[in-house]
């Protein structure tokens, strides 16, 4: 997925003030954290993940794991052990971000 300048910049202004809705710790990348992040990016598009100081995964890793299993998900900034993901959501009542970034 392409995300422009302005668009990532509104995904990154919209993120700042996120929690993280998922840590990813000593067990790494597995099907069950694959998944999970998966059901929240079609459930809210816009998603924050906390690499724990303990893993051996760096959000490269991550990346490229979510997208063998599922392609379209954009990477919008990495800060430290924060990541953050954007995905358009499948269903048409959960779209709140890419309404927006349609309009940019």
């Amino acid at each position: 997925m392409i995300i422009k300048g302005k668009q990532n910049r509104y995904l990154r202004s919209q993120a700042q003030t996120m929690k993280p809705l998922v840590q990813v710790g000593r067990d790494g990348i597995s099907d069950n954290l694959l998944k999970q992040i998966q059901q929240l990016l079609n459930k809210n598009e816009l998603i924050k993940v906390s690499l724990l100081q303990n893993t051996m995964v760096s959000a490269d890793q991550l990346i490229e794991a979510l997208n063998e299993q599922d392609g379209g998900i954009a990477l919008i900034q990495t800060i430290g052990s924060k990541v953050v993901l954007y995905k358009k959501s499948s269903k048409i009542k959960n779209r709140k971000y890419s309404l927006e970034l349609e309009k940019i």
